[in-house]
């Protein structure tokens, strides 16, 4: 998948995703996680810091799918046009 894709910063709603000031967490397609032996719902984090991108793996929990399923719900409109745009 290529393409230019805007995001918009992280919340900080839970304590157990704690984002700095410049950061975006992104979930793993399913065909990613696969192949890459990760489980199907992990996300990652992308912070901007000293001139380079950090990341982070975050596998799913509980408390990280409360997380997303919240994220999700409050930017429906979003999700579904940028699901649009990609078919």
């Amino acid at each position: 998948m290529t393409g230019i894709l805007r995001l918009e910063r992280a919340k900080a709603d839970n304590p157990k995703i704690s984002p700095e000031r410049d950061t975006w967490i992104l979930e793993l397609p399913p065909e990613t996680c696969e192949s890459e032996g990760f489980p199907v719902g992990t996300l990652v984090s992308l912070t901007i810091k000293d001139g380079g991108i950090q990341t982070s793996i975050i596998e799913p929990s509980a408390e990280i799918d409360d997380f997303v399923n919240m994220v999700v719900g409050e930017e429906r409109e979003f999700f579904e046009e940028i699901k649009r745009l990609g078919d």
